[in-house]
């Protein structure tokens, strides 16, 4: 008995100083996100996070996402905040937001770490009333440790998995701050979606496509031109989406 005590306390402790500070959830991560509100559910819906160290404070990250519960993609060019409570077990995404009177400001949504590892997170936000849960289920896709935090030049990365169905990562280097775009054609040129059209700060990302148009429409199988736009470059690269 003693020694079972011993491995559970040991193994609870291992896990309370993983991915504890701040830095440790520096990178990008992918995984699903699933919603239950009063207005709005989905399951196992494909989402992917991205934190970055913030170039003003040590006390928080910035972070991109395509989760609209979190990341006001509509406020792209305005950094939205993240921050951890290991005494609380908690993070926070500091949602954006304009007021009316079009003052810009700042939403906090207070998750619960439910697992937590160097690799992999589970949160949950429940709101006060108890209606509204929104859970991330995430995995580290690319450990900033290891890679160039700051690039010296912008780059388009291939995206994976090519060919793809139903969904597919497209990786993006920023060599400095500057306003960037990432748009999806087809192969005649029509423009289909923005993925990404705002300001952002120097580091990697990784941007996802889901295979619908601005509408939100599934679009057909066949090659498509994603084109990214940075300062004064442009770069393009081919995919193909299967049915």
């Amino acid at each position: 008995m003693i020694k079972n005590n011993y491995i559970v306390t040991t193994f609870i402790l291992v896990c309370s100083l993983s991915a504890t500070n701040l830095n440790d959830f520096v990178g990008s991560w992918e995984g699903s996100e699933s919603l239950s509100s009063p207005t709005m559910s989905y399951q196992g819906r494909e989402t992917y996070v991205s934190f970055r160290h913030n170039a003003n404070l040590d006390t928080n990250l910035i972070y991109t996402s395509n989760s609209d519960f979190i990341y006001n993609g509509y406020l792209g060019w305005a950094a939205h905040y993240f921050t951890h409570s290991k005494a609380e077990n908690q993070v926070v995404f500091g949602r954006r937001f304009t007021t009316p009177l079009g003052i810009l400001g700042s939403q906090e949504i207070v998750y619960n770490i439910l697992e937590n590892d160097s690799e992999r997170m589970v949160l949950e936000f429940i709101s006060e009333d108890g209606l509204t849960i929104h859970t991330l289920n995430l995995s580290l896709a690319v450990l900033s440790n290891d890679i160039d935090i700051y690039p010296q030049e912008a780059s388009l990365e291939p995206n994976y998995p090519n060919p793809f169905n139903p969904s597919t990562s497209i990786p993006v280097k920023i060599s400095h701050k500057s306003s960037a775009r990432l748009s999806i054609y087809n192969s005649n040129g029509k423009f289909i979606k923005n993925i990404q059209n705002g300001l952002l700060e120097p580091g990697q990302y990784i941007f996802k496509w889901n295979g619908t148009n601005d509408q939100n429409v599934s679009v057909s199988a066949g090659t498509y031109i994603y084109k990214f736009s940075h300062g004064s470059n442009t770069l393009v690269r081919k995919m193909i989406l299967l049915k």
